[in-house]
Order: structure tokens, then C-alpha cells, then sequence
């Protein structure tokens, strides 16, 4: 099994994980340890808990990759890569893609909508981006129209927000929300809707998953039970899964058990609101108080290499300490 070199520049990772799928080689990403039982290691986003390291097989990545593309009637697809190739929604868009994807070639630094405009000259059919990105570039008007030439936008890494979904709608913009994880091979359930062959139960509040596409176990353990915990709330409206927000998420703020994701539910209806992320610290008076930080046009969260907002680093403001 090939260990990916942890300093490969991130368009060089993309185009070394776009050969290897070809070639059908045994990898692990940076930072995870090889397996014999497994064909592909990944990697966790590690934004909330310790980063963990999951193996797949291709036979998993196989059956993803058709059955994503037979929902979206995906046929003859390029993908435009704006995600790390080693998460696992970049990852994904890399083995979607029918071609050779196109790779942008600011992946790694700081996300700027006008440069991705002024750098793309058309050719994919499709792209993943979280919703942070996509809120950035529905304000650049050449970004708009790229999207709108898209056969479809998926929008994952975390909530989709109505307000955002509601823009893509009145632009004519064909974005689909994802709910997936890395031991789900990245989104399994888009708007709402499992795949053909994904199961969705909740037990006790909490969503479990099953299907081909997950993973059989962690690296160098546990196993992964079936159906899969994934640790967030969720319920059934109108035949569609609602993600709520996480199960260990709820907090005593002066007497009351409060969710998180209500405060940032609420932080999220201000105007130019992008993203919002609360986090709980301990307080002698009200049991916990919250903390929520956001992201507008003047102020940006802190990112892991995902692009998911690292709530670590944040907890760690809240407490006024530093890195």
C-alpha cells in the first residue's frame, strides 16, 4: 500500500489520487496508517472529535461512484475540483469524474470566488463544493453564471441552509444538498433522499446508515457496527431526512438543555450570515455559555484542509486561548 507524501502540493495530491484509482493501486491519504484489509485508507475530518482513519475498498468506491452517477444521470461527466483531494467529498469528485477532472489550481489556500472565475475557461459538467464556498461565489456574478452552465452543484461538508438553497433556486442553479461522511464514502442521501440501496433509520433521534458504501471498519480499529451510529440528530419530514445537528450537542445554559445547532439556526436568518458554528464553554453562573462565530463578507472562520470550519480551534477561542 503507497503512503500519499504529506508534502505533495494539493493539485499534485489530486492528479497522484486521479492516476492511482486509475491504476487500481492500494493507497492510504497523509496522516493515515496503510492496512492490509483495506484497498483505500481516508481520513476524518477531525473538525470536532480526533481525527480517524477509515478504510474502503474499491468495490465500495465502485459502487458509489455508479450509483451516484445513476441518480444524477451522470453520463460522460467532468468534474471541477474545488475540494482537498483527500477529503472525502474531493476524493469522490475526483473518482466521478468520467475524465480527468479539472483540478483548480488555488486548492489549499484561501478560497476566492474571482479567482476561480478568472482562472475557469468552461469544460465540467459538475462540481462539489461546501456551502460557505458556494454562498461566495453566488456574489460573483461570473461565478453565477459558471454555476448555472453546471449540470449540477452538490453541496456538502455540512448544512445547506434554506436562505442559500433559496438563491440557487431563484438563479437557476442545480444545486443538490448531501449528507454523507467519510465512512460513508461522502454523501449517500442528496436533498434528502437515500441512494437506491442506502438505509436510513432513527433510533432514538439519532440517524443510522447502512449500504455497500460503508466502511467495514476503522484503522487499526474498531468495526464499524451496521447500521452505522453516525452521531447526528435527524427526523423524517415530508418523505425527506432532515439533518438536525449533532446528539452530543446539547448543553445546559441556565437551567435549560439547549441544542447548538439552535443558535446557530438563529445566527444563520441575519442578513449576510454565510456559516455559523457555536461552541459551549464552561461557566460558573449559567452551567455552559455559547459562543457563535461567523462568517460574512468581513470575517471568515477558521478552515481544516476540508474545508469544514475547524471547531476545535474555535472551542479554543471561546476560551480566549491560542494556538
Amino acid at each position: 500500500m503507497i503512503e500519499l507524501p504529506a508534502d505533495l502540493a494539493p493539485v499534485q495530491m489530486a492528479q497522484m489520487v486521479y492516476r492511482l484509482l486509475g491504476e487500481r493501486r492500494r493507497f492510504a491519504v497523509p496522516g493515515a496508517p496503510t492496512s492490509e484489509c483495506a484497498d483505500i485508507v481516508l481520513r476524518t475530518s477531525g473538525s470536532v472529535d480526533t481525527a480517524k482513519s477509515v478504510a474502503h475498498t474499491y468495490a465500495a468506491v465502485d459502487w458509489a461512484v455508479a450509483t451516484s452517477r445513476r441518480v444524477l444521470s451522470a453520463h460522460d461527466w467532468r468534474w471541477l475540483l474545488l475540494l482537498s483531494p483527500v477529503s472525502a467529498g474531493g476524493f469522490m469528485t475526483i473518482a466521478r469524474s468520467d475524465r480527468e477532472p479539472l483540478i483548480w489550481p488555488g486548492l489549499g489556500a484561501r478560497f476566492d470566488a474571482h479567482a476561480v472565475t478568472g482562472w475557469y475557461s468552461g469544460g465540467a459538467d459538475a462540481t462539489s463544493v461546501v456551502s460557505t464556498q458556494l454562498a461566495r461565489m453566488l456574489d460573483v456574478p461570473q461565478a453565477v453564471e459558471m454555476l448555472q452552465r453546471m449540470k449540477v452543484v452538490l453541496v456538502g461538508g455540512g448544512p445547506f441552509a434554506p436562505a442559500l438553497r433559496d438563491r440557487c433556486q431563484s438563479l437557476q442553479i442545480p444545486a443538490v444538498g448531501t449528507y454523507g461522511s467519510t465512512e460513508t464514502l461522502g454523501g449517500c442521501v442528496y436533498d434528502g433522499a437515500p441512494w437506491p440501496g442506502i438505509q436510513v433509520e432513527i433510533r432514538a433521534d439519532q440517524i443510522h446508515l447502512d449500504g455497500p458504501n460503508l466502511s467495514a471498519s476503522y484503522v487499526p480499529e474498531p468495526l464499524i457496527p451496521r447500521p452505522w451510529p453516525t452521531g447526528d440528530l435527524g427526523r423524517w419530514a415530508d418523505g425527506r431526512l432532515e439533518v438536525l445537528g449533532r446528539v452530543d450537542d446539547v448543553v445546559p445554559v441556565k437551567g435549560v438543555n439547549r441544542h447548538l445547532w439552535e443558535f446557530e439556526r438563529e445566527a444563520l436568518l441575519r442578513p449576510g450570515v454565510l456559516e455559523a458554528v457555536a461552541v459551549a464553554v464552561p461557566d460558573d453562573v449559567d452551567g455552559y455559555r455559547v459562543v457563535v462565530f461567523v462568517e460574512d463578507a468581513e470575517q471568515r472562520l477558521p478552515r481544516l484542509e476540508t474545508g469544514k470550519p475547524d471547531r476545535r480551534e474555535l472551542l479554543r477561542r471561546a476560551r480566549g486561548q491560542r494556538r
